[in-house]
C-alpha cells in the first residue's frame, strides 16, 4: 500500500472542471475509476478526498453560477452566443488576461464566442468588455473560483498528503 500511495502522491492525477478545464486533484469518483481505488480503504485519506469533493462541488456550483448570470447579462444575444465559450472567455480574461478578437465572429483563442452581423457582434463585444472589466459579481464570481481551484490544491498537499504519510 506505501508503494501506491508513494505513486499516487507523484502522479498527483487530476480532473478538469467543467467548462473552464481548470484541473484539479482526482475526486472520489476519478480514484474509484483508477488504479488507486485502493487508497480508498484508508479511512483518513477518504475523509480527505471527501474534504476534496465538497470544495470541487462547490467550485462547479461556483461556475454553473456564473454560466446563468451571463446568461441573463446576453439573454438577447443568446442565439449568437456559444455559452460555454463566452463563460470560458470572460473567466480567462479577468484572471489571466487575453484579448477577444473580433473579426467576422468572435473568437477567444481558437475558441468561438459568438457570431452574427456586424453591429451583434459589436454589441455583443461591448457588453464583454464591460463585464469583464466593470461587472464586480461577475469578478467576484471569477475570483472564488480562481481561489478555490488553487485551493483544493493545497488541500491536496497539506492534508491529503499528510493523511497518507500518516497511515
Amino acid at each position: 500500500m506505501r508503494e501506491i500511495a508513494e505513486s499516487y502522491l507523484r502522479e498527483r492525477i487530476s480532473i478538469s472542471l467543467p467548462i473552464l478545464g481548470i484541473p484539479v486533484p482526482c475526486n472520489t469518483t476519478c480514484l474509484i475509476l483508477s488504479k488507486y481505488k485502493d487508497l480508498l480503504a484508508i479511512e483518513n485519506f477518504k475523509a480527505q478526498v471527501e474534504v476534496l469533493d465538497s470544495l470541487i462541488n462547490l467550485i462547479e456550483d461556483k461556475i454553473f453560477t456564473l454560466k446563468y448570470e451571463l446568461q441573463d447579462k446576453f439573454l438577447q444575444y443568446l442565439n449568437n452566443i456559444d455559452i460555454d465559450n463566452l463563460v470560458y472567455a470572460v473567466y480567462k480574461i479577468i484572471e489571466e488576461g487575453g484579448n477577444i478578437i473580433l473579426g467576422d465572429k468572435i473568437y477567444f483563442g481558437d475558441r468561438k464566442v459568438a457570431e452574427g452581423d456586424f453591429i451583434t457582434l459589436m454589441n455583443i463585444n461591448k457588453l464583454i468588455e464591460h463585464v469583464t472589466k466593470e461587472d464586480s459579481n461577475i469578478k467576484s464570481l471569477c475570483d472564488e473560483i480562481r481561489y478555490l481551484s488553487e485551493s483544493t490544491w493545497e488541500h491536496f498537499e497539506k492534508n491529503i498528503r499528510r493523511s497518507l504519510n500518516e497511515s
